[in-house]
């Protein structure tokens, strides 16, 4: 085979593997990396605020100044009853929350002095208000009542802010998220000091 037939066979054959070279190189069969787009993303994050509202709401350590704030607490009795008015402000935030999760309740834990001879420990639970209208301040009225007179100088006592009272606080299904301590002179309290109430033990109270 002379040299001009060489090239005239071999010229075509090398055009052609050039071409098939390129055909191979402009294909790549890689997938091509997938961009997560703007959709994804935000798919994502609203998974994440989906799971955060699904956690189940709590008062647990909610009722915490400055969240909860006792402005008065007075207690009235007659020979067969007694009457008890708390006037309380709730923070926005707990203002918020309770709004969401409705139902709590108040209880008043009696004095041994007064459960000693009326056999009544504790007060039944009451409801507290819901938040409504934007209103942060509240005032609730407790009462219980027995068979028998109690002594005059209990009813005294009692009328004159002398014994003590705990404030329990439940939750929807009624178990205590927060028990005050003396609530009769929480007003008084301040948070910034520390507590200000002297035991009666001490014989004074500031």
């Amino acid at each position: 085979m002379g040299d001009f037939m060489k090239e005239k066979f071999f010229y075509p054959l090398f055009i052609g593997v050039l071409l098939l070279a390129a055909c191979e190189r402009g294909h790549d069969p890689t997938p091509a990396p997938h961009h997560v787009g703007k959709e994804a993303v935000q798919g994502n994050e609203q998974k994440e605020k989906v799971k955060k509202e699904q956690k189940p709401l709590s008062l647990e350590e909610k009722f915490l100044p400055p969240h909860f704030l006792v402005n008065e607490f007075t207690a009235k009795a007659t020979s067969r009853s007694i009457h008890l008015t708390m006037r309380y402000t709730l923070s926005e935030q707990l203002y918020q929350l309770l709004e969401q999760y409705r139902d709590y309740y108040f209880v008043i834990q009696y004095p041994e002095e007064l459960s000693r001879v009326t056999h009544v420990d504790r007060s039944n639970a009451v409801k507290g208000p819901l938040p409504a209208n934007g209103q942060l301040s509240y005032t609730i009225t407790i009462s219980s009542s027995w068979i028998d007179d109690i002594p005059k100088d209990l009813i005294n006592r009692i009328n004159h802010g002398d014994l003590r009272y705990n404030l329990l606080i439940l939750d929807k299904e009624r178990s205590p998220v927060h028990i005050f301590n003396d609530v009769q002179w929480y007003p008084s309290f301040d948070p910034n000091k520390g507590s200000s109430v002297i035991s009666e033990d001490d014989g004074a109270r500031t």
